[in-house]
């Protein structure tokens, strides 16, 4: 009975003209539409220290007996030669700290006789102060191995510096390194704000059968209420499939992504996340009253999602702004483009099993949910 139903689904689904241009032509549009327009932005944020950059600059104070002197001067020194930091001593970090606050400067490092003290933005790192706070801590950390940086002679402490830049910089891809291009962030990030749309579709489908009563005549028939419910997710997993299989083979024929030795993961990663969509649509649309309470709810939980996710402008932008550079880690859509890129830079993180496990864990808390639901209704007849 699943099967006859969800056949049921598939044929009601592809005779609306407006379900198929919108899930299946849309996708195309906007990920060209965004790959082409915002190549740009993309460019330019890809050399995280460029030539141009103005806000790149370290202010700093040091103490003339501090510990950490000999070496952190020769630190700004190779780091001149690698990358555009500009290094400019201050003596109060009150005369700065609202340009570092604003993202016009990256930190402000004070020297003490013998400890260190780094400050960057209250309002969260940017990329350029995660990368040279990591770079800078390494190098202290290091030489807190000695008991004062004379001990080491010149060659070590280069040594010191080079591995640090090393692991650092070369290893996060600054600076000639492979970088996430726009038709492949938008590729990707597009691809999971199309998705999410089949959610929208699913919670129509299954407040209709609630309006026009179906759902009280399949609690009359051997079919249960939830073998319904379970054939309208399947059909948005379908959907799901049909979109990933469009967007793998469009891109990679016309915009020239090419999706690597990681295809099968995007793939499954986007399938789960597929499911996650469709089981949001399928608890909204029996919970909700109104279609327009459909709508407006699952309207409102994919804007948000994708804003902080990063579909209508890129992670690093996000991180910029205040509020949204908080919020950013509780939408899966942020933690699916992250692993993405990461992977695609050949970073090895943990971040795909992270991607894979919130959309299951959110998927089952809205099954759980929905028996809730039910065992409520079930009273409420009773």
């Amino acid at each position: 009975m699943f099967f006859v139903m969800l056949k049921k689904e598939l044929k009601m689904f592809f005779r609306s003209k407006g379900n198929v241009i919108m899930l299946f032509l849309f996708p195309i549009i906007l990920i060209t539409t965004l790959s082409l327009s915002l190549k740009n932005i993309m460019s330019s944020e890809t050399e995280i220290f460029g030539e141009n950059d103005k806000d790149s600059i370290v202010y700093y104070s040091v103490d003339e007996n501090a510990k950490y002197k000999d070496g952190f001067f020769m630190f700004v020194d190779r780091i001149k030669k690698e990358i555009n930091i500009k290094f400019k001593e201050v003596e109060d970090l009150d005369k700065v700290k609202d340009k570092i606050d604003d993202d016009k400067a990256i930190a402000y490092v004070s020297l003490y006789k013998s400890n260190f003290d780094i400050y960057t933005s209250k309002n969260g790192d940017t990329t350029k102060s995660k990368i040279f706070k990591s770079m800078i801590e390494s190098l202290f950390n290091k030489y807190g191995t000695y008991e004062t940086i004379e001990k080491l002679n010149e060659k070590s402490v280069n040594n010191v510096i080079k591995s640090t830049y090393d692991k650092y910089v070369v290893s996060e891809n600054i600076n000639g390194k492979k970088t996430v291009t726009s038709a492949e962030y938008y590729t990707f990030a597009e691809l999971a704000l199309i998705i999410l749309n089949v959610s929208t579709v699913i919670g129509e489908l299954v407040y209709k059968e609630k309006q026009l009563n179906t759902i009280n005549r399949i609690k009359m028939s051997k079919v249960s209420e939830r073998t319904m419910i379970f054939s309208k997710i399947a059909l948005g997993i379908i959907i799901s499939i049909l979109q990933i299989i469009l967007v793998y083979i469009y891109t990679t024929l016309i915009l020239k992504v090419n999706w690597g030795e990681n295809t099968l993961k995007f793939i499954l990663l986007f399938i789960v996340f597929g499911l996650f969509s469709s089981m949001l649509g399928a608890i909204v649309g029996i919970s909700c009253k109104t279609d327009t309470a459909v709508a407006g709810i699952l309207n409102g939980i994919m804007y948000l999602i994708c804003i902080l996710g990063g579909c209508f402008s890129t992670r690093l932008m996000i991180t910029k702004v205040p509020i949204l550079n908080k919020l950013m880690y509780l939408s899966p859509i942020y933690w699916i483009n992250t692993a993405i890129n990461t992977m695609i830079c050949g970073l090895d993180t943990n971040l795909y099993l992270v991607a894979i496990m919130i959309p299951i864990i959110l998927s089952f808390l809205l099954f759980s949910y929905s028996e809730i639901i039910k065992i409520r209704g079930e009273s409420v007849d009773d």
